[in-house]
């Protein structure tokens, strides 16, 4: 029962700790009379919004993975764990491994050259699938299919084989009318057996001692609830944790230049099965591709930025309360508790101190505002709450150009594994 209790009081943190969505009523202050900003002529360009495009192709699985022999010198426990069908996890002092009779062994070798087999051939379209739905996702770019890119390799003659080249992507890319090609590689995967049990003990031991020398009841109680979530936490963490290790980067069409190259982990924990199968195997090792994928979103979404102008505004009585609506919402992947950056502009004249030379130049100032959106989402436009200092909100207008924030990787609990 306290161990119940006590997932349920960490879960509870985890999701207070989250932002929640603002719940705005846009109709409830005037429309703001103020003034509008009035870009210069040399800032116009900064309002362009084209979508560039993108394809995702070619990704290459260059692990060693080998399940069978990983799986065999990893296992690490403390305590005898029995398997279906008469194979068991053993720990012998000085000793880990996996205890198998015959039969089970020459099972468990068949099933993991299979699993090898299905590894390579599927986990590369995988790891494409994951960064094409997260670029999709994020919206600022247009994507292309595999069928889209299947379709010009075969008008264009191209062999898919031959596409490990990055000369020759550059060249696919071209004839498809890409601006960037998003590629890479899974470089490793990693499967360990983790065992917290002394630790479980000893957060367990400890809470009790707490509860017992207390003479304060809540102490008490606190003292166990603590050593019962520490317990819980650390009982949740044991079992097969997987890793898979991924390089993205991204490739101009027009230069050929590698403008971003990344490597990212993801992790998961599949469970304390004495040896995972198939299903549970590939599962894991995409699904931690997938979080690790999201590590990559803060320096995906700076090349694939989300902008668009503020429309209308709407003040309180007091200024203290602003709401700004944009021109962009779900379509360009806004969703509810997006952040956006607010920009305004000063035309500067710049003269060569050597040439004496006079040009116009466009000086971008970022404003010290947030934008939030909220409930209030559309399709082509989102009410945003305008948060800042009282005498920031004044200087925000219609106009002005907004952009969404860098967004954020994975979670801490993601990052562990779950």
């Amino acid at each position: 029962m306290f161990k119940r209790f006590a997932l349920l009081f960490l879960a509870a943190f985890f999701l207070t700790a989250c932002a929640t969505v603002p719940k705005i009523d846009p109709m409830a202050y005037p429309i703001d009379k103020g003034p509008k900003e009035s870009p210069p002529k040399s800032c116009k360009s900064a309002y362009d919004a084209m979508l560039p495009k993108v394809a995702v192709v070619n990704f290459t699985n260059n692990s060693t993975f080998d399940y069978a022999n990983v799986v065999q010198a990893h296992v690490q426990g403390a305590s005898q764990r029995t398997a279906v069908g008469g194979a068991a996890v053993g720990v012998a002092p000085g000793a880990a491994g996996v205890v198998w009779g015959s039969r089970e062994k020459q099972q468990f070798q068949r099933d993991s050259q299979t699993t090898q087999r299905q590894v390579n051939a599927k986990l590369s379209e995988s790891v494409e699938d994951g960064v094409m739905n997260e670029i999709v996702n994020m919206g600022g770019a247009s994507v292309f299919t595999r069928k889209d890119m299947e379709k010009i390799i075969s008008e264009q003659k191209f062999q898919r084989s031959g596409l490990v080249d990055e000369s020759t992507l550059v060249r696919l890319g071209k004839f498809a009318g890409v601006k960037y090609i998003i590629t890479g590689s899974v470089n490793n995967i990693d499967l360990t057996y983790k065992s917290y049990e002394s630790a479980r003990r000893g957060a367990q031991d400890a809470g009790r001692t707490v509860a017992r020398r207390s003479e304060d009841t809540g102490t008490a109680l606190a003292g166990l609830l603590i050593g019962t979530a520490a317990a819980a936490t650390l009982e949740a963490m044991e079992g097969w944790n997987i890793g898979t290790e991924i390089t993205l980067r991204i490739l101009d069409v027009e230069t050929g230049e590698v403008l971003l190259s990344d490597k990212v982990i993801g992790k998961v924990n599949i469970g304390k099965i004495p040896y995972p199968n198939y299903d549970a195997l590939i599962g894991g090792i995409k699904k931690a591709a997938s979080k690790g994928i999201e590590d990559a979103k803060p320096k995906l979404s700076k090349w694939f930025t989300v902008k668009g102008y503020i429309r209308q505004l709407r003040t309180s009585p007091d200024e203290n309360e602003r709401y700004a609506n944009i021109n962009i919402g779900e379509k360009v992947g806004l969703k509810p508790g997006s952040k956006m950056i607010v920009y305004t502009f000063e035309e500067m004249e710049d003269e060569d101190p050597v040439t004496g030379s006079k040009k116009l130049t466009c000086n971008i100032v970022k404003l010290p505002v947030e934008l939030t959106v909220t409930d209030q989402l559309q399709a082509d436009g989102a009410w945003t709450i305008v948060e800042g200092k009282p005498r920031d909100l004044k200087r925000v207008k219609v106009g002005q150009l907004v952009e969404r924030q860098p967004l954020e990787g994975q979670g801490f609990m993601k990052k562990m594994g779950y």
